[in-house]
């Protein structure tokens, strides 16, 4: 008798977690509290992007990325997909007076979402937005140098984003991937086109010859690498 084909797992758009509610909720609730500008953006987002609060980084995440920008005194941080600036405010907060953040996205109305939360906070003038297309972007690149990525944006790109943020990190630079268990789908046996696309990132992630690489099941995974030379 011959297997049943499988069958695709349809993506959700619901929040991706691998904690039950209450869990997830529970260690929220036990991270450091949210700056005014944080969570006032964050509220603002679930109020008008509702359809998209899936995007958020959120308290957790977002709480880590300020704890690993500190902890690694990073001063030039690059963000990669801004959606409504919440990572980028995050990280910007981990950072000294002279830090920077160079948040990019190809969606002109990201940079006014978070325009007025970065002006209601003493970290957002370390924040520059900038409306533009990152894979092109960073083929521009041939000087630039950052201490601390966080790449959360086109999932198909992702193997390419690798090999072009990599070599902007100087050795004990980290990069942090978002989404890299992509809802439970990277180990489906008929996974999408991103969710495949986002296994070879992490196949290729934890190859490196020249890494230490972790991935954590935070939210919907994250991937922690550090450049090791």
């Amino acid at each position: 008798m011959s297997e049943t084909p499988s069958k695709k797992v349809k993506e959700s758009k619901t929040p991706r977690t691998f904690l039950s509610p209450d869990i997830a909720d529970y260690c929220d609730a036990h991270c450091s509290a949210e700056s005014a500008a944080l969570r006032n953006l964050a509220a603002f987002t679930a109020e008008k992007r509702a359809d998209y609060q899936v995007n958020l980084s959120g308290r957790s995440v977002g709480q880590l990325l300020k704890l690993l920008v500190a902890t690694a005194q990073a001063k030039r941080v690059l963000d990669i997909g801004t959606f409504t600036g919440y990572s980028a405010l995050a990280m910007a907060e981990g950072t000294p007076d002279d830090g920077q953040v160079v948040t990019l996205d190809a969606n002109p109305l990201s940079q006014a979402f978070a325009a007025p939360f970065l002006a209601q906070s003493p970290h957002g003038h370390k924040v520059t937005c900038i409306t533009c297309f990152a894979h092109e972007w960073l083929a521009e690149q041939s000087d630039a140098s950052f201490d601390f990525i966080f790449l959360d944006a086109d999932k198909h790109r992702y193997p390419d984003y690798l090999t072009s943020c990599w070599r902007l990190l100087p050795a004990g630079g980290l990069l942090v991937a978002d989404n890299v268990l992509w809802g439970g789908h990277v180990t489906s046996e008929q996974p999408s086109s991103r969710a495949e696309a986002v296994d070879r990132f992490n196949q290729a992630a934890c190859q490196l010859v020249d890494a230490i690489a972790v991935c954590l099941p935070l939210r919907d995974g994250l991937m922690l690498l550090r450049k090791t030379s």
